[in-house]
């Protein structure tokens, strides 16, 4: 399920939070889906068992997972909802740099050239 470079710049908890996000968005994972326990997934990885706590901090406070005491961590069945208002956010971030594209006098072709480029080719974001 997960995945960590010890040799990346950014830190493994975030790496781990990354990771669910994507699955998310794949959906690779569902809603109600139980998590592995901390310290399963910190064997699991090689980690420091705070490592993956932080990590799954991180992610119940974005509200992807919810965590039960004495039963465990589970993907939010509210995960639509976490879905549709991210995509959202997104999207009006993504317009706000379209205008500041076009203000700084970019054309739509290159912008469009650059939209084919991400999605066609594969180039890594």
């Amino acid at each position: 399920m997960f995945l960590v470079n010890p040799k990346s710049k950014q830190p493994l908890y975030e790496q781990l939070v990354e990771q669910l996000r994507q699955q998310l968005i794949l959906g690779v994972v569902e809603a109600g889906t139980a998590l592995p326990s901390v310290r399963q997934l910190a064997t699991e990885l090689g980690l420091n068992p705070n490592t993956v706590q932080k990590a799954y901090r991180r992610m119940e406070e974005e509200g992807m997972i919810l965590s039960v005491p004495g039963k465990g961590s589970f993907v939010s069945d509210d995960l639509a909802d976490l879905l549709g208002k991210q995509r959202a956010e997104q999207l009006a971030k993504t317009r706000q740099a379209l205008c500041a594209c076009r203000e700084m006098g970019l054309s739509q072709e290159t912008m469009e050239e650059l939209v084919r480029s991400v999605y066609k080719e594969g180039d890594v974001c």
